[in-house]
């Protein structure tokens, strides 16, 4: 690739570049404040979107001293086609040299800087956190008319952090470890929680600081930072319903009953009996009656009736061989967890019988 230009000052991989941009879609890129910056041999992409922010910085080949700053909407555009490596110099204008040819660009002037948050309140490996939203971010409410459970609830114990989603259905939460500065709990809306999960896929493995005061929450590492504002409102006091004092305390293959449930999500819902033996999973659907059969062992009955696509979901975020299921009455939340370990939870409510 040859060029005229005066300065070469960066190098980076094409595809890496678009998966960046296309990440700061989700902050409603074409109204927003947005530039790729390269200075000090470092290349990051910040945007703003009202009182929102996020900063990535990419990994790039330093090959110069010169400090350049771009519109990303002009940037996104040329972006389509490319997929070897992109060459960011300049010369007066920034010059972009792709395989597919050079696009000259102009000069933003200015520096587009993030809100700062100085209270810390823990930190955490992000290969951890992003286990943890993974777990949670499936039950979650998907719509804004509920607000308080719109998102995934942060709470910073001395114990570590807990991630917590409930969509008023079910509801499931994931211990991590963390170095816990201080007691917290924050709300983090549901379209930032999917993009914080999708900025941790995008860099490489770094420890994540929490950040927040009474009115923005900030989370960043060398990488990256999110800031936004503070919900107005609390997530509901889930404790509450956490059952205890099991009537029945069942162990069972994880693989064999979700299996069983797959076959069953035809239903509306599906009723699950102890019997001896095995759990029967019966429900109806239009061509008549099915009842499935797994294995169990365990102590104690159990009959109640429960969303198939509900047991679905929480059987598929736990990764254990084996599943322990907690039931205290009909009426109580049916409680799943993995074979080992009270470091994840999931909750299923049940519905009116079949």
């Amino acid at each position: 690739m040859t060029t005229n230009i005066a300065s070469s000052i960066a190098r980076i991989q094409g595809t890496q570049l678009k998966k960046a941009v296309a990440l700061f879609s989700k902050l409603k890129l074409n109204t927003a404040e947005a530039v790729l910056s390269v200075r000090q041999g470092s290349l990051s992409i910040t945007a703003m979107y009202g009182e929102t922010g996020l900063r990535v910085t990419l990994p790039s080949d330093s090959i110069g001293k010169d400090d350049c700053e771009i519109d990303l909407q002009g940037l996104k555009d040329i972006l389509g086609g490319v997929k070897g490596i992109i060459e960011i110099a300049t010369n007066g204008s920034v010059i972009i040299n792709t395989d597919s040819g050079e696009i000259v660009l102009p000069f933003t002037p200015g520096k587009l800087a993030l809100p700062n948050v100085k209270q810390e309140t823990a930190s955490v490996y992000s290969e951890d956190l992003q286990k943890a939203l993974r777990k949670v971010l499936p039950f979650s409410a998907t719509s804004e008319n509920k607000r308080n459970l719109y998102g995934v609830l942060v709470e910073v114990q001395e114990t570590g952090l807990r991630a917590v989603a409930s969509d008023g259905f079910r509801l499931a939460y994931a211990d991590i470890s963390a170095k816990g500065v201080r007691e917290e709990s924050v709300m983090i809306p549901l379209v930032l929680a999917r993009l914080l999960q999708d900025v941790i896929r995008l860099v490489p493995a770094c420890e994540v600081s929490v950040r927040a005061d009474k009115s923005v929450l900030k989370i960043h590492s060398e990488y990256f930072e999110l800031v936004f504002p503070r919900p107005d409102f609390e997530f509901p006091d889930y404790r509450r319903i956490l059952p205890g004092d099991f009537r029945a305390t069942l162990e069972v293959s994880r693989e064999e009953l979700l299996e069983a449930v797959n076959r069953s999500l035809g239903a509306d819902k599906v009723r699950l009996t102890r019997d001896g033996e095995v759990i029967c999973i019966s429900g109806k659907i239009s061509e008549g009656n099915f009842t499935h059969k797994v294995s169990v062992a365990g102590e104690g009955e159990m009959k109640a009736t429960y969303n198939p696509k509900f047991l679905k979901d929480a059987l598929t975020a736990i990764d254990s061989e084996l599943v322990t299921m907690g039931f205290v009455e009909a009426n109580s939340p049916l409680q799943l967890t993995p074979e080992e370990g009270e470091t994840e939870k999931y909750l299923v409510m049940p519905i009116r019988d079949i």
